[in-house]
This record gives structure tokens, C-alpha cells and sequence, in this order.
């Protein structure tokens, strides 16, 4: 490839006519983008020349900003006497006069019969060279373009291609939430029983839900104690104003003893979803084996974080209101051990049974015992105290069993009664 572009050089030395002035333009004169932004700058060549503007080619260097763009590649190159696109290279010479322009590629046209760019009429657009915009950079910053080598008497003229870059939308959201297989009454707080037996992983576990996010914890957070230790992870959904399974964002996070759900990185209690427009959006908070709830109406999202608090009873929730009631709070309420957003404790696909079935096949329970505790970071543990019981003192079936029994609807309190979830299914995850 380097010897690819070396040749191109020469060649373009060769037979360039005197007081030629090629001359490239952006197609695109400037851009206001945010982070994760992609830019396409598209060199627009033209000349001013003798001899019916011919040449033997064109080398560019297009030259940026390596702390504030990522090189994507180059695409849609114009194929007479195109040379392959050189690597990305480091402008210790300053050869733009930029010092802030510190890396460039280099793009190559030739022609040994100097009939460079043949029959195309001009102004001609040369290809299409993609970047995008680093997370974090704000400021202006320019894609300029200059000229490997010009023959004796050409000129070479350019206008760069400015980038105004702003923060990237995002909307704030202050929420909270208490899980009832966590929650201790007499306390007011949760247990986080997870986090002290060193169970709570460092990754968000929604991966098996199809969630792609790559949210992270730290240990430093995980040492946090009193009421504000982190709980468990669960996951924060943004949904369509105009349908509440619509799914258009979503971010894991820690809830912690108090139920304020906190940034799993920052440990902020302010959750910011970055490349969110302000408007309205309905709210989702969900948990691995608790039922998810959703805000009764779209709200208002702006910068300014808004307020949700779904452990208060004067706060609406979408559909009916399953939370579990204890004295002045609500709860979100545990036992969907199998992720379908119901609580069955007898019957086809009951919850009761996946907690069983988890306790008997452990390959440590050696005697198959009902009341072997299976210690772990497990959908099955539904009070969230580290391990799977069946039965037993502290055992994970009773909750479950409550919440079914207890149900307002259930009015013969009957063990196969179905208590359905009020959150609607978003189609991308269960």
C-alpha cells in the first residue's frame, strides 16, 4: 500500500500543466453533530487549468482531529485511476498548518496519460471518508485536506469542512423503587445480602433478556454500606409516548438499600440516557424476578432530572396496580422466577416449579433434598438473600405463595390463581 502511494507521487509530478490550480471543496461546508455522531466528508474537486483541465491525477491527505473523531473508512472512491487508500497516519509535520488536525489519510488519483478524470464532467465528488465523533468532545474542530505533491507551477487550493460539536442529547431521570423479596419492614430499608456475600456481579445481567447495554459497577461501589449499598441490578426502559410497548431506550443500574436507583459506573442517583431528545416518555423499572411496573402516563423528560417514585402509593401506575402493600410503601412484588410477567405457584409454567427444579438439579445437592439451600447469584432466589430454598426457614415459595393467595382479585384465594403483571411486553425483551 506504501509503495502504492509512493508511486502515485511521482507520477502526479510528472505532467501537470502550468498554472493548473486544482482545487477540492467540501460537499458539506459545516456541521453542527453531537457525540456518536458519523460525518461523511465528501471532497468536491474541480480544477482551473489549460488544456481542458487533464491531469495526471490528484493526492490528498484529508487531515483531523484524532481527539475528537474516529476514523471509519472511506467508501464510494471514484474509480478512474483510484489507488488504494493509505493508512492513518500521524501529521508530525503540520503539513495543514493545524496543529490541532493531527492524523490524516491519504487518497490517490492517476493517470500516466494525464487524462485524469477522464469524460466525467466536473465539479466531480471523489468518494465519501466517514468518521465519528468521540463521546465527550465538545468544541469546534475542521477536516481539512491538502496535497501530497503537485507538479512544477500547479497550485493546489482547499476549504476545510468545519464541525461545530455539541454534548449529545440526554434526558435525566431521578427514580425509585423497592423489591419486595429484599424489602425488611421493621428496617425500611432492603437487605443487600447480594452485595455482602460478594454475589452482586460487576456486569449488568440482563444479557439473557437481550439487552446489549455494557453498564459496569466498581468495587468501590460495592463496598458501600448503610442505606445507600446497592441491592441488585435492574433495568430502566424508556418507552413511546404513544405506546407504552414501544421500547426506545434502556440503561441498567443499582438500586440501592433505600430504593433509589443509582448509575451502576458514578453511583449518581441522577440516571442520564445520552442521545435522548427531550420529550415525553413512559418509565420502566425492572428486575430479574420481580414484576416490572410503568408509569401511569408519559412523562415530561428534559436535562432537569424529573422525579419517579414508585414506592409512594400516590403514584400512578400503568394498568393495574400490582404492588405489594406494606403500611404507607409499595412494592414492586417478587416470584417470576421464569421471566413471563406472571406469578403462578401451581399449574403449567409456575414459578414454584423453577425454583424447585433449580434446588434438586444442583449438581451439589447430592441427596436431591427439597431443603437444600443452593447459595448463589440465582433468578431463583426470590427474597434476594443469596441462596435458593424451597423449604425451609427463609425460603423463597412463601412470598410467592402470599402474593397469589392475597391477591384483591383472587377472592376464593385459590394456590392456582394467575396474578398477571401490568407492565405491557416491549418486544424486544420479555
Amino acid at each position: 500500500m506504501k509503495h502504492s502511494v509512493s508511486l502515485a507521487i511521482a507520477l502526479l509530478s510528472l505532467a501537470m500543466p502550468v498554472d493548473a490550480t486544482q482545487i477540492i471543496t467540501p460537499a458539506e461546508a459545516s456541521r453542527v453533530v453531537s457525540s456518536g455522531s458519523v460525518v461523511t466528508f465528501a471532497p468536491v474537486y474541480r480544477v482551473l487549468a489549460p488544456e481542458q483541465g487533464l491531469e495526471t491525477g490528484l493526492g490528498l491527505r484529508v487531515h483531523f482531529n484524532a481527539s475528537a473523531l474516529q476514523f471509519n473508512g472511506v467508501s464510494g472512491l471514484f474509480a478512474y485511476g483510484v489507488q488504494p487508500a493509505g493508512e492513518v497516519m500521524v501529521d508530525t509535520e503540520d503539513f495543514d498548518a493545524d496543529a490541532t488536525t493531527d492524523r490524516y489519510v491519504i487518497l490517490a488519483w492517476v493517470d500516466v496519460m494525464a487524462q485524469w478524470p477522464g469524460t466525467d464532467e466536473l465539479p466531480l465528488t471523489l468518494g465519501a471518508v466517514s468518521f465519528e465523533v468521540k463521546n465527550g468532545f465538545v468544541g469546534t474542530t475542521y477536516l481539512r485536506t491538502t496535497a501530497i505533491d503537485t507538479a512544477d507551477g500547479a497550485a493546489f487550493q482547499s476549504t476545510p469542512m468545519q464541525l461545530d460539536c455539541t454534548a449529545a442529547p440526554q434526558v435525566a431521570l431521578k427514580l425509585k423503587g423497592l423489591l419486595q423479596g429484599a424489602y425488611v419492614s421493621v428496617d425500611g430499608l432492603m437487605r443487600d445480602s447480594l452485595r455482602s456475600n460478594g454475589l452482586l456481579p460487576m456486569s449488568q445481567p440482563y444479557s439473557a433478556w437481550g439487552y446489549a447495554g455494557n453498564e459496569t459497577t466498581t468495587a468501590a461501589l460495592l463496598a458501600t454500606t448503610g442505606a445507600d449499598a446497592p441491592v441488585d441490578w435492574v433495568l430502566v426502559e424508556l418507552r413511546d409516548k404513544a405506546d407504552g410497548k414501544t421500547l426506545l431506550a434502556s440503561k441498567a443500574a443499582l438500586v440501592q438499600r433505600d430504593g433509589d436507583v443509582m448509575d451502576a459506573t458514578t453511583g449518581s442517583n441522577t440516571l442520564g440516557f445520552a442521545g435522548v431528545a427531550a420529550g415525553n416518555y413512559y418509565v420502566a423499572l425492572r428486575h430479574r424476578n420481580h414484576l416490572g411496573l410503568l408509569s401511569a402516563t408519559a412523562l415530561s423528560l428534559s436535562a432537569t432530572p424529573t422525579t419517579l417514585d414508585f414506592s409512594q402509593a400516590t403514584t400512578q401506575v400503568y394498568g393495574k396496580d400490582v404492588r405489594s402493600v406494606q403500611g404507607s410503601v409499595r412494592l414492586l412484588p417478587t416470584g417470576d422466577a421464569n421471566h413471563d410477567n406472571k406469578l403462578i405457584a401451581g399449574g403449567l409454567n409456575n414459578d414454584k416449579n423453577i425454583v424447585l427444579s433449580k434446588v434438586l438439579t444442583d449438581p451439589s445437592n447430592l441427596d436431591i433434598r427439597t431443603n437444600f439451600q443452593l447459595q448463589g447469584y440465582y433468578d431463583s432466589d426470590l427474597n434476594l438473600d443469596g441462596k435458593t430454598l424451597y423449604v425451609g426457614l427463609d425460603n423463597d415459595i412463601n412470598t410467592l405463595l402470599a402474593n397469589i393467595l392475597l391477591a384483591p382479585d383472587n377472592t376464593t384465594t385459590s394456590t392456582n390463581y394467575i396474578l398477571l403483571g401490568s407492565l405491557p411486553a416491549s418486544g424486544s425483551t420479555p
